[in-house]
């Protein structure tokens, strides 16, 4: 005598995608994406990343990107690096991991995560943060720094430094 069962599974993939947070699951996967943005025939931006995801609302770089932020009207641009990045609705960004952002000057920054509001044009972070001037100067920034995104204005927490004479 043979016995035949079948089984099936009472919840459909419909089902189961309603239950589970749509915010976890990408409506969008790009790899090596290359993204160059331009205004009036203008460079804006160009940003390069291994991988990127889009959410309802958010953006995720998880293997991080390179940004190359060009000012209107020069061949100058702001040059930004890091392992990871978050945007919330193009306004806001997290960015974790060996960050390094230099500015047409020569100057860069290193640190280890900071924040990016794009809509105040501020960068903020709590952590020690590394700044090094074209003349040599070196700023350790022990507990984070406030800035404008161009670094024209700077405000460092608890600070040490190098200066040349």
């Amino acid at each position: 005598m043979l016995f035949f069962s079948l089984f099936s599974c009472s919840e459909t993939k419909k089902e189961i995608l309603k239950k589970k947070n749509r915010k976890e699951i990408p409506y969008r996967v790009f790899i090596r994406t290359s993204i160059l943005y331009k205004e009036k025939g203008l460079v804006r931006f160009f940003i390069y990343s291994p991988i990127m995801e889009e959410y309802p609302i958010y953006t995720l770089f998880p293997n991080g990107l390179q940004l190359f932020l060009y000012e209107k009207g020069k061949d100058k641009y702001t040059y930004l690096s890091a392992n990871w990045v978050k945007s919330t609705e193009k306004f806001f960004y997290h960015l974790k991991g060996k960050i390094i952002i230099m500015n047409p000057n020569g100057d860069f920054l290193k640190t280890e995560e900071i924040y990016w509001n794009k809509k105040r044009k501020k960068i903020f972070n709590n952590l020690s943060t590394v700044i090094y001037c074209s003349d040599g100067t070196i700023l350790h920034a022990m507990n984070g720094l406030e800035a404008s995104e161009d670094f024209k204005k700077i405000r460092l927490k608890n600070i040490s430094g190098i200066f040349p004479i």
